[in-house]
């Protein structure tokens, strides 16, 4: 079975004991946002209200989030403070894993706490062998940019480079390649107002583009066989309901049937109740993704639409 690398969302510590009992076999570690504000983890504030009785009593392996899409200052400004928190976590609850975006941090990092897991973020954006030459020394595990999510052949090539872990998220949901998102990840980082999802008004004039995003239903995680170590579920904000976290994972974990508009994924998930038949999914793993001049996702999403209007 495979390993998971799941979400803290803020739940009582009878909803862990539940994950723990359940899943505990198949987490390879829960992530949660580094504490006090220091730097941004990648989303907004979360809720951390349970967060220390977490840290204190749940027995899974535990994992701190540093992965803002930016940094607000030079790594060597924040550098001290971060580090200061680290070493707090690792002494206090013996946190030793963490996720970062930037590769200077990653280095910094490893030199100060060589015991310490060191994960890339997705955030970092790794599709290329070249990219992996920059920072294999100092990281251990490697989340592909989004991209290459429905390109195994993209994949392929960073498993035959790297020789650490390959971590693939599979609900982030988010299209690839979409040209709001390092505004879209600044404004949830950053922000102090509630950010938007800037591809809304693209996703009204062409809805079959949510049939293109970055995310992987359980039964189709046979496609991906020997091209990952371990995967990983987003969703610290669509998961933050006990009775839906615990549905998507077990669905993954057990590879049961569900859904693209279940799966936990973001606002540019399918919102309508319909599946991806798998010779339809194959394609996409394979296709040069050059949607101005292929229509089959988009004659595909009208005829489920259709049908499902047929039905009613």
């Amino acid at each position: 079975m495979s390993t998971w690398v799941i979400p803290y969302v803020d739940q009582d510590l009878s909803f862990w004991e539940e994950v723990a009992d359940r899943f505990g076999a198949h987490i390879e570690e829960v992530y949660f946002p580094i504490p006090g504000g220091i730097v941004a983890s990648g989303r907004g504030k979360q809720p951390d209200a349970f967060l220390e009785t977490f840290l204190r009593r749940v027995p899974l392996p535990k994992a701190v989030l540093i992965n803002p899409i930016i940094l607000s200052r030079p790594v060597e400004e924040m550098a001290p403070a971060v580090l200061s928190a680290l070493q707090r976590l690792y002494q206090d609850w013996g946190v030793s894993r963490v996720t970062v975006t930037h590769p200077a941090l990653a280095r910094l990092i490893r030199q100060a706490y060589p015991e310490f897991k060191i994960a890339a973020s997705v955030l970092m954006g790794i599709s290329r062998p070249s990219q992996v030459l920059m920072i294999q020394d100092y990281v251990d595990a490697i989340t592909p940019d989004n991209s290459l999510v429905r390109d195994l052949h993209g994949l392929r090539r960073l498993r035959n480079v790297f020789s650490g872990e390959i971590r693939l998220i599979v609900n982030e949901a988010c299209i690839p390649g979409c040209p709001f998102r390092t505004q879209h990840f600044y404004e949830m980082g950053y922000g102090d107002f509630l950010p938007h999802s800037l591809c809304q008004q693209t996703l009204a004039e062409h809805p079959w583009l949510r049939l293109t995003g970055a995310w992987v239903l359980p039964r189709h995680l046979t496609y991906y066989e020997g091209l990952y170590d371990t995967l990983k579920l987003a969703g610290r904000v669509t998961l933050r309901d006990r009775a839906r976290y615990l549905a998507v994972l077990d669905a993954y974990v057990h590879r049961q049937p569900l859904l693209p508009r279940d799966i936990g994924g973001g606002p540019a998930s399918v919102l309508e109740a319909i599946d991806v038949p798998d010779e339809l999914f194959e394609t996409l793993l394979h296709c040069d993704k050059s949607c101005h001049t292929c229509s089959r996702c988009r004659d595909y999403y009208e005829q489920a639409l259709a049908g499902q209007k047929e039905v009613r």
